[in-house]
């Protein structure tokens, strides 16, 4: 399967909305794009939003991966590892030396699978954390569930995957 992993900018909220029906979530996540403090990476086909992610750059835990999804029907692709691994590349760029991901091991065992593949190890024991959650409608509800974090090295830049973060394609679209 053939794709794209890039940042997302205005112009995607549509396709963003037929993933998660959240027009306010995707604009504030651009909005803090714009300012540096999150990256929204998308994944693409020629004709399909595949999946997004999320990368935090301020917080306790920081740089810190959040928000992946993917379409079911794109699961297996190898595209979650994409959006990881490109997030990752970012977080390298900025000249970071350590991410983070937050998952909930009870409801999401194959987060777990896939952020272990990848190198990430738990740092905490899990706990308990309330959040806002988002419904496919775009309505939300308060939700208490369980959290482990996890942490991973990141080695040194290479110029080979830089994301090239001042690119202009990059900042624009």
């Amino acid at each position: 399967m053939k794709y794209n992993i890039r940042l997302a900018c205005v112009k995607d909220l549509n396709k963003l909305c037929s993933i998660r029906n959240n027009r306010d979530l995707f604009s504030r996540y651009i909005q803090l794009q714009e300012k540096k403090e999150i990256y929204l990476v998308i994944a693409e086909d020629e004709y399909h939003l595949l999946g997004f992610g999320v990368l935090k750059i301020k917080g306790a835990l920081a740089p810190k991966l959040s928000d992946l999804y993917v379409k079911e029907e794109f699961r297996g692709n190898g595209v979650g590892s994409a959006l990881i691994k490109y997030r990752e590349e970012i977080a390298r760029d900025l000249y970071f030396l350590e991410i983070f991901v937050s998952v909930d091991p009870i409801e999401n065992p194959k987060m777990i699978r896939l952020i272990n593949k990848h190198g990430y190890n738990a740092i905490s024991r899990p706990y308990l954390k309330t959040a806002i959650y988002y419904r496919t409608d775009g309505s939300t509800y308060d939700k208490t569930y369980t959290r482990i974090d996890l942490k991973k090295l990141l080695g040194s830049c290479s110029k080979d995957t830089k994301c090239n973060l001042n690119n202009e394609e990059a900042t624009k679209c």
